[in-house]
């Protein structure tokens, strides 16, 4: 039994790297709020669990050194494109709301941004934090655990994946993100243009109105209730655009 243990040890070391680079790297599990050791007894739970389904195929691991941390790197890569590709979404929120937030004229209020790192504006949190509580709502933690099960049939232990192919899958995610953005923002945003421009032609019309004034407060007071009467269907935009990114997640991991 020991003796067992032991032999499959190896093995089992190169599930967890998988495993907890799926989970450092993808959303709700990269946030800088979850304390390393939580982290860490995760991927230990979630490796032993799909720990047995691996052991199924006898995969046949190097037996020198130089070829098994290699092996390493190669999982801890493989983890990286699935939480990678799961999290690009969550930068179409960010970027929304930053171009809202930009907008409105709330550059000057960014906040620390726990996902991404860097700054981002209070809307671009809103729609972060709103992204991540229908992320869990509609089980997306699901769909990573299903996409890193997948990857050990679509790149067994022992080979390499197609970077090529991976690449130019992740760029379309990436074009598709920008796209998403300017489609969540696009409301909110052609509204104040509007009031921009109406206001430019007051000021045309009445010089002795100061409109650099009036223009800044106005369009935050209107951009909150244009964002309020929209921010329903916003999540429906949002939760559609997660039901995408669950078949380009699992398109990604099934083109390795």
């Amino acid at each position: 039994m020991l003796l067992n243990i032991v032999n499959l040890l190896p093995l089992f070391t190169i599930v967890l790297f998988r495993t907890a680079s799926v989970l450092f790297f993808s959303p709700v599990f990269n946030q800088t709020g979850i304390p390393l050791l939580v982290k860490i007894s995760l991927s230990i739970v979630i490796a032993f669990v799909i720990f047995p389904t691996v052991n199924d195929s006898q995969q046949t691991l190097p037996d020198s050194v130089l070829p098994f941390v290699a092996l390493i790197f190669k999982e801890i890569a493989i983890g990286f494109v699935i939480g990678y590709g799961a999290t690009l979404m969550f930068g179409a929120f960010v970027v929304a709301g930053d171009l809202i937030g930009g907008e409105m004229g709330l550059h000057m209020a960014a906040m620390v941004d726990p996902l991404f790192g860097g700054r981002v504006n209070p809307i671009g949190q809103l729609l972060q934090m709103a992204g991540l509580l229908l992320f869990l709502a509609v089980d997306g933690h699901h769909w990573l655990i299903n996409a890193l099960v997948l990857s050990y049939k679509t790149v067994p232990i022992p080979e390499f994946f197609e970077p090529g192919l991976t690449m130019g899958k992740i760029m379309q995610m990436f074009q598709g993100l920008l796209i998403s953005a300017i489609k969540i923002a696009a409301p909110v945003m052609i509204i104040l243009f509007l009031i921009v421009v109406v206001t430019g032609l007051v000021g045309r019309s009445i010089p002795q109105i100061n409109i650099f004034m009036i223009i800044f407060p106005i369009k935050i007071i209107t951009g909150f209730i244009i964002l309020g009467i929209t921010f329903p269907f916003i999540v429906r935009a949002m939760e559609y655009l997660l039901n995408i990114l669950r078949k380009d997640l699992f398109s990604l991991v099934g083109g390795m």
